[in-house]
């Protein structure tokens, strides 16, 4: 199995002298144990080593069967730490002592449950590679910021800050006042919907003037409805006010829709309520507007 392995690496054009006998003996042989011990298949080995070659030049001892058994602890079983060295590999080549399980420390000692860390482990893992004083000040940042610590949303909190700059956290206070948001209005939204903090400026400000100067909603409504912000334009919000305007504009509904309904309502409910019913009076409304 270890020669089909430096075979398969050889394939890839990766270190092509890792078939001569020296090499196998030293350099993947070793490494391949360790790996074949935890359960990963040769394929398994060859993908994760032709993601990152250099996972190679660790040691055994120094690096990789550290890093693996931190994995293993944090994670729990063989098979969610093989599921996650399959797409980020380069936690092999990280000394996780200094990083990840300091950060996980601290995290549990917040009050953060061992299973929501988990969950972003796989989902946002290069989070939990931060300096540990780089954690330590957004968890600052998430407690000024009035987030509960026993909230499901501290964690979220707290990663969403880690992935903005501070100039670009600046340009989105900048960007709500102007839009009409209050201090309070702003924190409350951060607080209850964090993911527009993530959405980009450009789409902010094009929804907002979608909504302003199509709908009779005014910015109240996106004040108190922010995750409308997250919607898409042009999959979601155009199509579906466009079907709704199409029925009231000939009295086929009974009463009126309000943009509450029309942005949360769940795509499939939709399709069933608003617009199988009324093929007949939709037939104007173009067919790839009517599959949205």
């Amino acid at each position: 199995m270890v020669v089909g392995l430096a075979c398969l690496l050889k394939d890839h054009c990766i270190f092509p002298n890792l078939c001569e006998g020296s090499s196998l003996e030293k350099t993947i042989k070793p490494k391949f144990k360790i790996f074949q011990d935890l359960g990963f298949s040769t394929h398994d080995v060859a993908d994760i080593v032709a993601s990152d070659p250099w996972i190679l030049t660790r040691s055994v001892d120094d690096r990789i069967a550290p890093s693996i058994s931190d994995l293993k602890t944090v994670l729990g079983s063989n098979d969610d730490v093989v599921k996650l060295l399959k797409t980020s590999a380069w936690f092999l080549k990280s000394d996780l002592q200094k990083t990840m399980m300091p950060n996980i420390e601290f995290l549990r000692n917040c009050g953060i449950c061992s299973s929501q860390i988990v969950s972003y482990v796989f989902s946002f893992p290069r989070f939990f590679l931060l300096k540990p004083e780089s954690i330590k000040q957004f968890v600052e940042r998430a407690d000024a910021l009035g987030f509960d610590r026993k909230s499901n949303m501290f964690l979220a909190a707290i990663r969403m800050l880690s992935s903005m700059s501070e100039e670009n956290w600046q340009l989105k206070l900048k960007l709500f006042r102007k839009l009409g948001f209050s201090e309070d209005d702003i924190m409350s939204t951060f607080r209850r919907t964090l993911q527009v903090f993530a959405v980009s400026e450009r789409k902010i400000k094009q929804v907002t003037d979608f909504l302003l100067n199509r709908t009779n909603v005014g910015i109240s409504f996106i004040i108190s409805h922010p995750m409308v912000l997250i919607c898409s334009l042009e999959r979601r919000l155009k199509p579906r006010l466009l079907v709704i305007e199409t029925l009231e504009s000939k009295n086929s509904l009974r009463r009126k829709v309000s943009m509450t309904t029309i942005y949360k309502m769940p795509d499939k409910k939709f399709r069933e309520k608003y617009v199988v019913p009324y093929l007949k009076e939709l037939e104007e409304v173009s067919m790839s507007i009517v599959g949205t």
